[in-house]
């Protein structure tokens, strides 16, 4: 076994991590993850192991019309065969493709297996084969403790993990909650203490380097938190914590400095040694001290395996066949060289100069004494392993569901307070909406007018806390990659988060209703009973968490957000359709009648009519007495709203709802309806989060432009890489006289006693140095450092902090030149994901490059840069996402960036203050380790040692003296200036019009989006047609012709949602790195959102609010605010005579609602014939002897009333209006008002350009000038 003594302080570092108490909780640790106290011991072993996927060719993007055509059943299928998989059955289909060919390995307990290969050798691939994991073609032999894999899996799920190279957590919580869950889901229950879990807490605090952060935010791509090292540490500490027996590791140092990683691989040594871990890694740039760590190693060349044996041994291995190692190359580099024809070196007449391909390579191992040990130390094995009688005690979860539930619900109560900003938005939210409307309908008249109103009332109620409920989808499927993470770890089963939602989600939604039902039930002044009250609180609250449930049912079902708002969209529209508001029970048409008892709304509509207008009388006075003749007697009248008998003009409120199709003895058949639909919602939920899996598994193919079939684009991986290495012995067709000779033509970056400070820290202090044109630094540091802040300081970018000191360029302080001059690879690679490769960089050449260039220089520039990052292959790929396409390695050579290389006067430095580097070491390593990177970085005052040696230091008073010269010398700035007092290269119009035609294409590539709001509309526009299907003209078909109108309001929720998503993710692409880096300006950010969506001011009602809102959840939120107030400000619902004096005459006329509906509303009903149906027509008596035309003649002729039977002298028939302008009057909505129809689209015209001005306003606002719109958060 390897020494885990290292450089000699291995030791050290752990018991200063582990010592004392520290010591005791890791035992304890590793005793609960065992079982009686001893380690569970999983040898690993695989034989003639293959990996296959379909061979599927090139695959190419799906656009919009695909998707459009793949409606009508394909899609259907896809869904139903990704619901129910039949599991791998890629070994059996002849079409395969071999990504793993014949691997054969032994991995005992207590070792650890180096898995070492270029990237795309197949790395990856293994090691989820490996951790049992793989969803591809697994064929041969693999198993754990002598026990096949497949039966493996089955009855030992949590003891193999796999830890994915890209680092997932919930955002908002803090470090320490995310590494207490993982250590409280894995501590078995007759262990578990709490102080034991803050004990585990504060020593992988510890060990990983992170005890200062343990209480920030863990943070994500756009969420602010710990940096990428720190992150990707509480991701392994995470995967330690859930302890299993086999551990995959990949590419876990990636964002960890190199003293860090060592650090890692020390503490990973000695937790394999204590538990005996069968523990497996990949990790890129390894330098010795890690190598040495190791026991196995791994090699791995385009899928096959090349070598598999002790780590001491591979080298010699490979300089027996032949191979040469160069100076200064540490063993890992030698071992990953030798895959690479273009940088290994062969001995000539050796075996190893006729060794061409990773077939041949495999075969000189299989045929090597290595190999044949390999085979009898896996034999010997076997044998013991078969001896062995009793197996190996496992479980699937170390807690019982119920405890997984409280666990999962402690954690979305941390979640809830991390956000509690978008929770407070809500609230306040409710609050306003329930006063403002509360106060529209204040002290609500019981005459008959107001029936109708009250109804509206009772309905809004419903919508408004079931809207509240949309933004909930943004954290649903946004932290779902996180939770499948977990899941795999075995920490808990998927079900039991989904569970804990909806548990979490009672008192919050309880709360939420009290807080809208109090200013709003009393200021309304409905029944004022004690027991109406409660029974309307206990309704609305059903159907809130009713809503909430069948909102997030989707986000475990679907693949996109957009998917998720386009289903929920749907649903939320067939649900307000039939919810009994806009179409009573009686009016419905016999094909949709069944949607009505599947609509938890429906019956939560019933509930609160009937509550509220039982023991209500409904007065009948004025226009709303049939007929209103002078002195008639009451017996020989009747009342205009439904229900009313002859002969009443006080009408029971039960006689209303009865004649709307509502039953007041279905009250609490309702109630046990919408809970019976609420457990139908979570358990549809929970299976979801059990079957449903979207986050890849590996075997993702690239996916290339739809047009790329027909450009003919000239591959290097394409070529004889063994001829250009037989060409080229050196590696480089430059000779090493033009190495290391900068040419300093240009002005000269300089930067003296520079500081930073971050509130009340200071980040950076006394940094002073200089780069000039041709020279190539490297930046050196721990993790967290300060390297990230420093090149944010000097390039401008996205800088947050009080800067300090001096920065000159040219002699001069840094203008608009240098700011459009200077380029900043992010360490996060943000991209359009819907564009290609050369799209990318077209895009960024055409609007960054200086404009005495043509265009055709700058695009030729693009081939050069494509050719230079080997990126010509796959020029033509959608980039992707972090789950889908190009990779993290492909993805991160578009974002080009800085790598570390050796710097001659380093190392003689150091050595002259006695810090003298072993031979091979890598410079930067022993530089780190030096100066006290790593774990103890924090802890010691080495850094602090060293700072002070430079100060004082003959090099440290060169630099000075050359930043001094520089500065005095001046530079060609003047030559380095374009002349141009713009701070953008490309003009407004052509980063606009550039900028449009990327959006453009995301929209015809990113199917979800365009797809969604096709399907809103065409669905939502079939229900509405065939709901509304060839309507009469009496008087209730003139209140579905207006609803049929007023439904778009309800759309504009599912809509406007799915714009707030991409306008975010536009204006966080231009704020975080196309903006700083000068590409374009947020004026054409603004132009290419609107335009690429247009028409529409449904888009800029969006925008705007997305515009100053500062993330999706308060956005979600203020749309909720907003199309609520345009919903019941428009006169429709509360028509203009009984609206409150206050908003009458303001907010009314403030709605661009009132004009877009207004005129549609007077399109379908002005001059309307109005035909009654029988059960339109409203009947009484006239006094004995008298006829129906002698009673009510003259009343009907004024009122303009149809009198149906004037000769009868018996139930006198009326139909109530003669056209629909009469209709239209009711709701002050005059035909000739304002100009007729055009006059209302003008109007709202009008408005449609006052939020074009605010979208531009409020970016320019909250974004530019930093206003902060919500100073309460």
């Amino acid at each position: 076994m390897a020494s885990s003594d290292g450089d000699g302080s291995s030791e050290t570092v752990v018991d200063i991590h582990t010592s004392g108490k520290g010591l005791g909780a890791v035992n304890t640790l590793l005793q609960g993850q065992s079982s009686g106290g001893a380690p569970k011991q999983v040898a690993l072993a695989f034989s003639q192991l293959s990996v296959a996927a379909p061979d599927v060719g090139t695959v190419y993007a799906k656009t919009l019309p695909k998707a459009i055509f793949n409606t009508f059943g394909v899609d259907q299928f896809n869904f139903l065969k990704n619901l129910f998989p039949k599991g791998s059955s890629t070994s059996a289909n002849t079409n395969a493709r071999k990504i793993l060919t014949d691997f054969t390995g032994l991995v005992k307990p207590g070792e650890m297996l180096f898995v070492l290969g270029r990237p795309g050798s197949g790395c990856s691939t293994f090691l989820h084969a490996t951790a049992n994991r793989s969803t591809l073609g697994v064929t041969g032999h693999l198993s754990f403790a002598n026990m096949d894999a497949h039966e493996f899996g089955k009855r030992h799920q949590r003891e193999t993990i796999y830890l994915p190279e890209e680092d997932r957590h919930i955002a908002a919580l803090s470090v320490s909650q995310t590494i207490r869950f993982a250590l409280r889901m894995s501590l078995p229950s007759k262990i578990r203490t709490e102080q034991l879990v803050e004990e585990l807490v504060l020593v992988m605090g510890k060990i990983f380097g992170i005890e200062h952060a343990l209480d920030t935010p863990v943070g994500g791509q756009f969420f602010p938190g710990v940096s990428g090292g720190e992150r990707k540490r509480v991701s392994i500490a995470e995967v330690l914590a859930a302890g299993s027996s086999v551990q995959c590791f990949d590419n876990s140092t990636r964002g960890l400095d190199s003293s860090t990683a060592l650090d890692f691989v020390k503490a990973l040594r000695k937790l394999t040694d204590l538990g005996q871990k069968t523990t497996l890694a990949t990790l890129y740039q390894a330098g010795e001290n890690i190598y040495s760590h190791f026991d196995k190693v791994l090699l791995i060349d385009q899928g096959h395996q090349v070598f598999f044996g002790r780590t001491e041994e591979a080298k010699s291995y490979f300089e027996d066949l032949g191979y040469v190692p160069m100076p200064g190359e540490t063993t890992a580099e030698f071992l990953t060289n030798i895959t690479d024809p273009t940088q290994r070196r062969a001995k000539p007449g050796s075996e190893a100069e006729n060794i061409t391909t990773p077939q041949q390579l495999s075969a000189a191992f299989k045929k090597s004494a290595q190999f044949a040990r390999l085979t009898q130390e896996m034999n010997q094995s076997e044998m013991q392993l078969t001896a062995e009688t009793s197996p190996i005690p496992s479980s699937a979860y170390n807690l019982s569901y119920p405890h997984q539930i409280l666990e999962c619900l402690r954690r979305e109560y941390q979640l809830i307070k991390g956000q509690r900003r978008v929770y407070y938005t809500k609230w306040v939210t409710t609050i306003i909406l329930s006063l403002t409307v509360g106060s529209l309908y204040f002290d609500l008249t019981l005459a008959a007018q107001g029936a109708f109103t009250r109804g509206g009332l009772l309905f809004f109620a419903l919508i408004l806390n079931g809207w509240l409920q949309f933004p909930e989808l943004f954290d649903a499927h946004t932290n779902r990659p996180v939770l499948e993470r977990q899941a795999s770890l075995n920490l808990y089963r998927p079900s039991a988060v989904a569970v804990a939602r909806v548990l979490i989600d009672l008192p919050l939604i309880a709360f939420q209703h009290v807080l809208c039902i109090m200013p709003f039930y009393f200021l309304t002044r409905l029944q004022v009973d004690a027991g109406k009250f409660f029974f309307f609180y206990l309704t609305l609250f059903i159907s809130t968490v009713n809503f909430s449930n069948l909102l997030r049912g989707f986000a475990y079902y679907v693949a996109s957000l957009d998917d998720c708002f386009r289903y929920g969209g749907t649903a939320c529209t067939v649900c307000i359709l039939f919810a009994g508001f806009l179409i009573p029970p009686i009016s419905m048409p016999d094909i949709f009648g069944w949607l009505h008892y599947v609509n938890p709304v429906f019956y939560a509509f019933e509930n609160l009519l009937v509550n509220e207008f039982v023991g209500l009388s409904i007065v009948c006075d004025g226009v709303n007495v049939i007929p209103d003749v002078p002195n008639a007697d009451p017996r020989y009248q009747t009342c205009s709203i439904p229900g009313a008998q002859p002969g009443q003009v006080n009408v029971p409120g039960s006689q209303y709802a009865e004649a709307l199709g509502f039953d007041f003895d279905h009250r609490w058949r309702n109630i046990g309806i919408m809970i019976a639909i609420a457990m139908a919602y979570v358990l549809a939920g929970a299976l979801g989060s059990e079957i449903m899996r979207f986050t890849p598994q590996g075997g993702t193919p690239i996916v290339y432009a739809k047009n790329s079939s027909k450009i003919q684009a000239v591959s290097r991986r394409s070529r004889d890489i063994e001829k250009e290495a037989a060409l080229a012995p050196n590696g480089d067709t430059s000779s090493d006289s033009d190495i290391g000779k900068p040419h300093h033509d240009g002005p000269a970056l300089t930067w003296k006693d520079l500081t930073v400070d971050i509130g009340d820290k200071q980040i950076l202090r006394g940094i002073s140095s200089y780069v000039r044109p041709g020279d190539f630094i490297a930046l050196c540091g721990a993790s967290g450092a300060g390297k990230t802040t420093l090149l944010t300081a000097l390039s401008q970018t996205n800088f947050a902090g009080s800067l300090g000191g001096e920065v000159m360029f040219g002699g001069k302080e840094p203008g608009r030149a240098f700011k459009k001059a200077t380029g900043f690879a992010q360490q996060q690679d943000l991209h359009d994901g819907t564009a290609t490769v050369r799209e990318a960089l077209e895009f960024s050449a055409l609007l960054r490059q200086p404009k005495h260039y043509s265009r055709q220089e700058k695009l030729a520039y693009v081939d050069h840069i494509l050719d230079l990052l080997d990126l010509v292959e796959v020029q033509h790929a959608l980039i992707g996402d972090a789950e889908s396409g190009l990779g993290v390695e492909l993805t991160k050579r578009v974002t080009p960036g800085l790598s570390f290389g050796p710097v001659q006067k380093v190392l003689p430095y150091f050595e002259r203050y006695g810090a003298v580097p072993p031979p091979g070491t890598n410079p930067a390593e022993f530089v780190l380790e030096t100066v006290g990177a790593g774990i103890n970085a924090r802890n010691d005052d080495k850094g602090t040692d060293w700072a002070t040696r430079w100060n004082e230091s003959p090099e440290a008073e060169n630099v000075a003296a050359e930043i001094g010269y520089i500065q005095k010398q001046g530079s060609s700035l003047e030559d380095f200036e374009d002349g141009s007092l713009e701070d953008y290269n490309g003009s407004v119009f052509t980063q606009t019009w550039l900028l449009t035609v990327r959006i453009m294409k995301n929209q015809w590539r990113n199917v979800p989006y365009m797809y969604s709001k096709i399907w809103v509309h065409v669905v939502s526009a079939t229900l509405v047609g065939l709901t509304f299907f060839q309507m009469g003209t009496g008087p209730q078909d003139l209140q579905n012709r207006s609803f049929s109108v007023f439904f778009i309001v309800f759309l504009v929720n599912a809509i406007v949602n799915t714009i707030l998503l991409r306008f975010f993710f536009a204006r966080l692409y231009w704020e975080y790195r196309e903006g700083p880096s000068k590409i374009y300006s947020w004026v054409a950010l603004c132009n290419a959102s609107i335009a690429a969506e247009m028409p529409g001011a449904l888009v800029l009602l969006g925008l705007f609010m997305m515009a100053m809102s500062p993330d999706l959840g308060v956005a979600g939120n203020l749309l909720v605010f907003i199309v609520c107030t345009m919903n019941w400000y428009n006169g429709l619902i509360v028509p203009y005579d009984q609206m409150q004096v206050f908003w009458r005459y303001w907010l009314y006329y403030l709605n661009p609602f009132t004009y877009l509906l207004g005129g549609l509303v007077i399109a379908v009903v002005e001059g309307v014939v109005v035909v009654c149906a029988d059960s339109d027509l409203q009947t009484f008596s006239p006094p004995p002897g008298q006829t129906c035309g002698a009673y009510a003649g003259s009343w009907a002729s004024s009122a303009s009333a149809q009198l149906m039977n004037p000769s009868a002298t018996d139930s006198c028939s009326v139909c109530i209006w003669t056209t629909g302008d009469q209709y239209l009057e009711g709701f002050d909505l005059n035909p000739r008002k304002w100009g007729g129809i055009w006059g209302f689209w003008g109007i709202f015209l009008a408005f449609t350009v006052s939020n074009l001005i605010l979208v531009y306003f409020l970016t320019w606002a909250t974004k530019v000038k930093r206003w902060k719109m919500f100073y309460f958060f």
